[in-house]
């Protein structure tokens, strides 16, 4: 019964951000790029450039400092344990 649950909630979920992302393509909350018909709008501006710049760095920054920091709190909690079964063997 509690897998049911999970799932029909789970389910709800994805149904309300499917609801919510039909929402904001229909709405014109949309950047216009360009308005130039034969223009690309694949190319960014310097600005944006700059921005994924930073952000993915920011990003990246973030995910590798954070794995580091699981690495160093695992390595040592594996340490006591190991620490823990070594004396409770002798």
């Amino acid at each position: 019964m509690k897998a049911l649950a999970s799932v029909a909630i789970i389910l709800v979920i994805l149904l309300a951000g499917g609801a919510i992302t039909s929402n904001l393509l229909s709405s014109d909350l949309a950047i216009q790029q360009t308005t130039d018909p034969s223009g690309d709008f694949l190319t960014a501006t310097p600005d944006q450039a700059v921005a994924f710049i930073l952000v993915t760095g920011f990003i990246i920054f973030n995910v590798i400092g954070a794995g580091l920091t699981l690495t160093i709190l695992f390595w040592l909690l594996n340490r006591q344990v190991t620490a823990v079964r070594q004396d409770a063997n002798t």
